[in-house]
């Protein structure tokens, strides 16, 4: 019976740090990838607003040209 016990106690002493090895490493991909999603995230949006912006002064310049025009005309 004490040889038993010796012997989980053993294995439990093994695979106790080697689980909670790998729990950590997984926790730490985790953490990674939300923060490299995060990062996807923000970027695209930073694109977007890049973009509206960009369409925004098209939008300015044609006002201009348009009331450039018409003041030649006046």
């Amino acid at each position: 019976m004490n040889f038993i016990m010796v012997l989980l106690f053993g294995l439990i002493l093994t695979v106790l740090p080697i689980a909670v090895l790998i729990i950590g490493i997984l926790w730490i991909r985790n953490v990674v990838a939300r923060s490299e999603k995060r990062a996807d995230e923000q970027l695209f949006m930073e694109r977007e607003r890049s973009k509206q912006i960009q369409v925004l002064i098209e939008r300015l310049d044609h006002i201009e040209q348009q009331l450039d025009s018409n003041a030649k005309r006046s």
